[in-house]
């Protein structure tokens, strides 16, 4: 059997070859989207995604893990879930329907009835192969996911990026999310429909025990999406859609890298993790080795952007949203902080231990909640940054002390995993940021200026890099060698 991080490695190659490519696709969407549409409109977008990510849970009840995490599930439980999951896709589109003019009276925004009815539309199409997602997520067909994937994205973006030009950009941009979901679950189903099929049977009587499971993993879930979203739900509901457009547009750029690097770590770590729950020693490697790959992957890039976000957001998006920056620069604390929270999930449900999960969000979500509500009366966009960076950071070394618990996990050598990299990326961005405010003297467009302070940037960290870990060199002039 081929070690854990052997097992790691093989799936995250695949999952990356899939992050890079939709994270491209996501920054051009963004920047895209940023030069079409007002403030306002981009504020909506939040609004908008608020609800989609509540529902894809809902939609997902649990038993997505707990399909996973389980050796012995029978022919009649798995035909169960899929019905299970149609039932839930038609209840979720009837909730939409009839509950939008409630959403769209909270956020005080009458467009979002008609948005979210729009939306409504991808769960009765996207849960006819959710399922088989789950099974070649747990038979490690990490290919196969990863190139339904992007074909699926370079779809939704292919339309959004023309009728961007033909409609209202916020109608354009919800057709393309009910496209990218309904083609993902579309092809799941396809290419996975000749090796299983559900039966016409239904017996939630043979359930109990994913039940269980699903129930915690379900309410954690939540409650985890509830802390992280919270500050969109506040901001919306008390400052307004302008202030929130801001803030979503700072928040979507620090986002991308943690949305796109988190489905490398929970797809692939999940499953290896769960065919080694027993053996703590056996975890611990594996995550240790995450953690590190992890930073030598996000620090770069979320460190980086702050070193030039001046430049990046009136290069990319245009100078109208260079409100967004001192947002954007905070954010990024929190974006590296659920980066390298990401594996706990993994580890915490491999174990069978999704009760903590749950229990650990909930008093999360509490501290989050309160700590919010009385930054967003202030009606200050960075304060309410602040706050979310400063709980963040406490949620974090609370879930270092959990996982020694857990899987006695030793702090000392996770904090060395991480404290090469930190200091190569802390190097990296002083070099970068010098580079940007130095060509501000001779008044180059922000283009240019973005461009050479990257450059700057990118080659100090690649020189740091292989003088930190010698055996990078090696790897990549042997490749250069077979290639």
């Amino acid at each position: 059997m081929p070690s854990i991080t052997k097992q790691i490695m093989s799936g995250a190659k695949w999952t990356s070859i899939s992050t890079m490519c939709i994270t491209i696709i996501q920054i051009v969407q963004f920047a895209l989207l940023g030069n079409m549409m007002t403030l306002t409109e981009f504020g909506l977008v939040g609004m908008i995604t608020t609800v989609t990510v509540f529902a894809q849970i809902v939609l997902d009840m649990g038993f997505g893990a707990a399909l996973i995490q389980r050796d012995d599930a029978t022919e009649r439980q798995l035909s169960t879930l899929y019905w299970l999951n149609i039932m839930t896709g038609v209840l979720l589109f009837v909730l939409l329907y009839v509950s939008s003019p409630v959403i769209a009276g909270f956020y005080q925004r009458e467009e979002l009835v008609f948005l979210i009815r729009i939306l409504a539309i991808m769960f009765l199409i996207a849960p006819i192969g959710q399922q088989y997602q789950y099974m070649l997520q747990k038979q490690l067909h990490f290919n196969t996911l990863s190139k339904i994937e992007i074909f699926s994205n370079v779809l939704s973006f292919g339309y959004l990026a023309i009728a961007v030009f033909m409609m209202d950009a916020i109608l354009a941009y919800v057709i393309s999310q009910v496209l990218l979901q309904s083609s993902k679950g579309l092809l799941y189903w396809a290419v996975y429909r000749k090796k299983w099929h559900p039966a016409f049977v239904f017996d939630l009587r043979g359930m109990k025990e994913f039940f269980s499971f699903g129930a915690f993993q379900l309410s954690s879930r939540l409650v985890n999406r509830l802390g992280a979203n919270i500050d969109m739900i506040l901001i919306g509901r008390f400052i307004g859609a302008e202030a929130l457009g801001i803030y979503n547009l700072a928040y979507q750029i620090v986002t991308i890298p943690v949305l796109k690097i988190n489905p490398i770590v929970t797809r692939v770590a999940f499953p290896v993790f769960a065919k080694n729950k027993y053996e703590n020693s056996v975890i611990r490697e594996g995550f240790l080795n995450m953690t590190k790959m992890l930073a030598l992957v996000s620090f770069p890039l979320l460190i980086g952007l702050v070193s030039v976000s001046d430049a990046f957001i009136a290069a990319v998006f245009g100078e109208k949203w260079l409100a967004a920056v001192p947002v954007l620069n905070v954010l990024a604390i929190v974006g590296i902080l659920r980066v390298l929270m990401n594996p706990n999930g993994s580890v915490l449900l491999a174990k069978g231990r999704a009760d903590l999960a749950f229990y650990w969000d909930s008093g999360v979500l509490l501290l989050y909640g309160l700590s919010l509500f009385a930054a967003v009366q202030t009606g200050n966009l960075q304060t309410v940054a602040w706050v979310y960076a400063i709980i963040s950071v406490f949620n974090f070394l609370i879930g270092r002390w959990l996982l020694s618990y857990v899987i006695k996990l030793n702090l000392s050598a996770y904090f060395q995993s991480i404290m090469k990299p930190f200091l190569i990326t802390a190097a990296m961005g002083i070099i970068a940021f010098g580079v940007s405010l130095g060509t501000e003297h001779f008044s180059l467009q922000a283009e240019m200026r973005l461009a050479i302070s990257v450059a700057a940037g990118a080659l100090c960290y690649l020189f740091l890099l292989v003088k930190a870990y010698p055996q990078t060199k090696s790897k990549l002039l042997r490749k250069g060698r077979l290639s």
